[in-house]
């Protein structure tokens, strides 16, 4: 026996079970929705060792506050690892975080007293003696940011309603016309709560899997870049957990050259209102300029079924398109490591 990765149906969220059967490690990765503690997450576990929640987006942090609120009578747990103020061990003269469910989840976890702490690039989670977490994202710059600016938007946040334009599948073009699409990333002063988003390399015996949370492309390239990778010399992964459920405005060219891959994970059942997502054009140049990592395939795993994803955010590529450049769409909750 292995890892077992679940990614939980959190509708267009984020929670992820990671299990390690020989030493009974669980850990959680993001929670999603409420109800997605409610119907999946306490069905299946009623402890973990910890939780990383990943950035405050409500997609990714609201199923914590029932799972936080279980504690300890109903649902055991050693830690958690979320960026905060008052999570980070440095003196700061800003003490005030920006979103405010995220500022009610540190509230909560103190009444509780519920240890948590910060996670920033370069640091790394010994799990077990297979199993290890090397945190890329975010890095200190970005937390300063987030916890700098963020608070002067909290009025518009709260405003907003209608959701951010994500991914928009309407218009209907070959595979390769969005592959070729320029890169729509937003700058990372612009996109100040995704580009703090905690991202790291999952380590497995001699297995990787890349987990981005919600992460800003130029932060993961940059690391890469730090740590020797270019297009020629690529960073090689099992699997790839895609940044922002599959956006077009998370991935760059340049990343997508600087990584070998043929297993990606996409977790949503196709967004809402404007925030839609997978995008095509995320698919096909994963499918174009992607090394497959010496693979003839390349496979993406959903958590939703294909149907529902495309009744919400239209056709993902052609049958004739997805045979012709080997892409298998998969729908399957687990993924088992060896």
């Amino acid at each position: 026996m292995g890892l077992i990765i679940t990614s939980f149906e959190a509708r267009y969220g984020d929670a992820f079970l990671i299990e390690e059967h020989v030493s009974g490690i669980k850990l959680l990765v993001d929670c999603g929705f409420k109800l997605t503690y409610q119907h999946h997450i306490k069905k299946k576990i009623n402890s973990a060792n910890f939780i990383i929640l990943t950035h405050s987006d409500e997609d990714h942090i609201n199923g914590a506050f029932p799972l936080i609120n279980d504690y300890p009578e109903k649902f055991a747990l050693d830690k958690v690892y979320v960026n905060s103020p008052e999570s980070i061990p440095i003196p700061r003269t800003n003490g005030v975080i920006s979103i405010r469910q995220a500022k009610d989840l540190v509230n909560l976890l103190q009444d509780k007293k519920l240890p948590f702490e910060g996670l920033i690039q370069g640091q790394t989670i010994e799990v077990s003696k297979n199993l290890s977490l090397d945190i890329i994202s975010p890095t200190q710059t970005e937390l300063d940011n987030y916890y700098e600016k963020y608070n002067d938007h909290l009025a518009t946040v709260k405003q907003n309603t209608k959701g951010t334009s994500i991914s928009l599948n309407s218009v209907a073009k070959p595979l390769l016309e969005w592959a070729k699409q320029p890169d729509s990333f937003p700058k990372k002063n612009d996109d100040i709560a995704n580009a703090s988003s905690i991202a790291f390399i999952l380590n497995f015996r001699d297995k990787k899997v890349l987990f981005l949370a919600d992460s800003h492309p130029e932060v993961i390239s940059e690391y890469l870049l730090k740590e020797g990778f270019n297009s020629k010399q690529k960073a090689a992964f099992d699997f790839i957990k895609l940044s922002h459920h599959g956006s077009a405005k998370s991935i760059s060219k340049q990343l997508l050259n600087m990584i070998s891959c043929n297993n990606f994970i996409i977790s949503t059942n196709g967004g809402k209102a404007r925030s839609k997502h997978p995008s095509v054009e995320t698919i096909a140049k994963l499918a174009t300029l992607v090394d497959r990592n010496g693979n003839d395939e390349i496979n993406f795993y959903f958590n939703h079924s294909i149907s529902s994803i495309e009744t919400r955010n239209g056709p993902l590529l052609s049958a004739e398109e997805r045979f012709l450049y080997k892409i298998n769409y998969i729908e399957q909750n687990e993924i088992r490591l060896s």
